[in-house]
């Protein structure tokens, strides 16, 4: 019955476009963490039923809608949008994850999004954020990891990762020499500057030679065989053991490989070829491009 209101209200939104207006967010929140996935959550306020919300992403991997924090609603990916139809006034949080988000050429990252209401970026610990379009409302700390506060639209932001770096042990000599102590100051602001520069200068030389060795492949087929490791075999068995199609759930519940890098994975193995995505039943599942997935 819920399936049928739905494409009820899907069916009165075609015919009334005025509805859309009556969803409206008021609060969203994304995060990039060291990998570079980013997870975006926004919370819409549905004054006036039937009513379409549409949410800008890049390729999510995963997404659901909530209504009222408690029923599941459906939702579907056209390409460019988060699609999810309401029947019933309330509150709607949407959310979803992508890995294509993101992409890095050098030491330097970039991340484009859209913020579908002002909101928080949270940004990787340790990072320094270089350019950020548009400016930011606010920017605060939570221990390492900068928070932007962002007007809606679409937001590009290039950032660095700060290296890791370890303490040596302090060295104990039992020499009567007398010891100097010499106590290393840190680099003048100018030096970081010249160095932020120089670092950009190799990242956007660094993106330039990369699109072109990309140009050249153009048209080339998907990767070799030997491309492939153990865990991207595992997972193509364990298709071939359910026959030829399995959720991402059940995909992990059999190789007991994580959340994040199986969706990586998948990915990966989508763009060689050897499987593909489609909705069944409001689940995204894969399935075997290839006989025996080989």
């Amino acid at each position: 019955m819920r399936l049928m209101a739905v494409a009820l209200a899907i069916l009165l939104l075609a015919m009334l476009p005025a509805a859309r207006a009556q969803a409206t967010c008021y609060s969203s929140r994304a995060s990039i963490d060291v990998a570079g996935d980013l997870s975006l959550w926004a919370a819409y306020n549905v004054t006036r039923a039937p009513a379409l919300i549409a949410l800008p992403a890049t390729s999510p991997v995963a997404y659901q809608a909530v209504e009222n924090g408690t029923t599941p609603l459906p939702v579907s990916y056209n390409g460019t949008d988060l699609e999810v139809a309401v029947d019933e006034p309330g509150i709607v949080n949407v959310s979803y994850l992508t890995l294509q988000a993101t992409s890095k050429a050098g030491d330097l990252w970039q991340a484009q999004l859209y913020m579908p209401c002002e909101g928080w970026l949270v940004m990787p610990p340790g990072s320094a954020p270089v350019q950020v379009s548009p400016i930011p409302i606010q920017v605060s700390y939570t221990d390492s990891s900068p928070e932007l506060l962002l007007p809606e639209g679409q937001v590009s932001v290039d950032y660095m990762l700060s290296p890791i770096t370890t303490t040596p042990a302090p060295v104990t000599t039992t020499s009567s020499t007398p010891t100097t102590t010499v106590t290393r100051h840190p680099a003048s602001s100018e030096y970081y500057m010249v160095a932020a520069a120089a670092v950009v200068i190799a990242a956007v030389a660094a993106f330039l030679g990369l699109r072109a060795a990309r140009g050249s492949k153009e048209g080339e087929a998907a990767g070799p065989e030997n491309a492939l490791d153990d865990r991207d075999r595992a997972i193509l068995d364990a298709l071939a053991r359910r026959g030829g199609e399995a959720t991402a759930s059940d995909l992990m519940k059999d190789t007991g490989i994580p959340k994040t890098p199986m969706y990586r994975r998948l990915s990966k193995l989508e763009s060689m070829g050897y499987i593909d995505e489609y909705m069944k039943g409001g689940v995204k599942v894969y399935r075997c491009r290839r006989p025996g997935c080989r």
